[in-house]
C-alpha cells in the first residue's frame, strides 16, 4: 500500500488530519502514535525535498552552455 504523500502545497496540519483518518493507514497502523508518525514522516519528506533540487525540477529548465 502506498503512504499518503501531501500536496504540493499543503498545510502540514490538514495532512495530518487527512492522513490520520485515511481508510488504508488505520488498517496498517491501528496504533494511534504508529500512524501518527509515519503521517509526520511523511510530511517531512516533503519539506526536505522542497528544500533541494531534483530532475524533475531541472528537466523542464533552459541551459545555456558556453
Amino acid at each position: 500500500m502506498p503512504l499518503p504523500k501531501p500536496s504540493k502545497n499543503q498545510k502540514e496540519k490538514d495532512f495530518i488530519s487527512k492522513c490520520m483518518g485515511d481508510s488504508d493507514m488505520l488498517k496498517e497502523f491501528p496504533s494511534q502514535k504508529q500512524r501518527a508518525a509515519v503521517c509526520y514522516s511523511q510530511f517531512s519528506k516533503k519539506s526536505k525535498a522542497s528544500e533541494s533540487l531534483n530532475w524533475e525540477d531541472c528537466a523542464m529548465e533552459t541551459f545555456i552552455i558556453f
